[in-house]
């Protein structure tokens, strides 16, 4: 048995190799996702939203107040005329944030007196710079109320990564990284090979050889297993040259790796085995790699979503996956990630066994 998947395996390299475009696109992709991800998560700043600015006051109080939002450095004032009609300017512009200041916006500033201003901000909801926009006027806003309040800061804020000072914002995201990297490798993979090998009737020719439905199914595993290792070094290589990454594989990090290969080429064999020309693979792999990217943490936090959709995303592979190599990996809880590896390890198991059940050979 051992010997037939040795063949097996042996097979898929000489294809692999022999197909050059194959080669490039599987060492190119990883090298792509962590240098996209890792120039948007790398914290590294830079970052710079534009606030439209309406000053109605134009006074020196409103002057002083858009100068202290220019100064915290993450904002870009673009002044609108006290002339322009907002509604006009919207439609013609189209800015995800516009600060109206009141033309009474002075009388904050006369002492002992009880007039009150309200500066108005308009955000488009869908705009992930919304939040910050909102943030750094509420913060400026405040820090003004407590100067004119003649008041001190009693209380102030430290900031600090939860795991340690020494994890920048790539080492919180490249666990997942990893995820998604295993998730798509495989799936694609498995998807693209089984409809390949029906549409050319391999799977026919299969059947009059000694290797079993099984040993085909772990040959495929265990050769996607060292290209999903090719390809999270090849990450992590990356990681620490460009990002300055601090990350490092632990032993269960490694298990979870080699079980959710294990556990993605499984469902992409199911995936293939309703699927019946190579034209709609990828179509049907996207169907199920989708959802569980977007729903399964990787990306977004699953407080952010909705409480059933929260619900959907812990029954989902690739959450599992994703937080147990985040666990082992960043807050080094590994009593948990030994917990969620177990999981990934009973999917695999069922997983695998499901594969090999749905295969037929003979009707292929």
């Amino acid at each position: 048995m051992p010997h037939r998947i040795l063949v097996a395996i042996k097979g898929e390299i000489k294809t692999f190799y022999r197909n050059k475009s194959t080669i490039f696109w599987t060492l190119t992709f990883p090298i792509v996702l962590i240098l996209l991800f890792g120039a948007i998560f790398s914290g590294s700043g830079g970052g710079v939203v534009d606030i439209h600015v309406q000053d109605l006051s134009d006074s020196s109080f409103s002057h002083q107040f858009i100068q202290t939002l220019k100064d915290t450095g993450s904002v870009k004032i673009i002044n609108v005329s006290k002339e322009a009609n907002l509604e006009d300017y919207i439609k013609n512009n189209s800015p995800y944030a516009l600060l109206i200041i009141p033309p009474n916006f002075q009388n904050a500033t006369i002492n002992n007196s009880y007039n009150s201003t309200q500066i108005r901000v308009l955000t488009e909801p869908t705009s992930s710079a919304s939040n910050l926009v909102n943030g750094l006027i509420s913060g400026v806003t405040s820090q003004y109320n407590l100067i004119l309040a003649n008041g001190t800061n009693r209380i102030t804020i430290k900031y600090n990564d939860i795991a340690g000072e020494k994890f920048g914002f790539i080492d919180f995201f490249l666990p997942g990284v990893i995820a998604l990297t295993t998730m798509t490798t495989t799936i694609f993979w498995m998807v693209s090979v089984m409809t390949r090998y029906r549409t050319n009737g391999i799977f026919k020719k299969l059947t009059t050889t000694p290797i079993t439905r099984y040993e085909w199914l772990a040959a495929q595993i265990l050769w996607q297993l060292a290209v999903v290792i090719i390809s999270v070094f090849i990450i992590m290589l990356v990681g620490f040259t460009v990002f300055n990454m601090h990350l490092t594989l632990t032993p269960l990090a490694i298990v979870v790796i080699i079980l959710s290969s294990a556990l993605f080429s499984s469902i992409g064999m199911i995936i293939a085995r309703f699927i019946r020309d190579e034209e709609s693979a990828s179509t049907a792999a996207n169907l199920v790699t989708f959802p569980m990217m977007f729903l399964s943490g990787i990306f977004f936090n699953l407080a952010m979503m909705p409480s059933f959709l929260q619900q959907i995303a812990k029954v989902l592979p690739l959450y599992y996956v994703g937080e147990a190599l985040r666990n082992t990996m960043v807050y080094n809880n590994q009593n948990l990630a030994l917990e969620q590896t177990n999981f990934v390890a009973i999917l695999s198991l069922i997983f695998f066994a499901a594969g090999v059940v749905l295969s037929k050979w003979k009707e292929d």
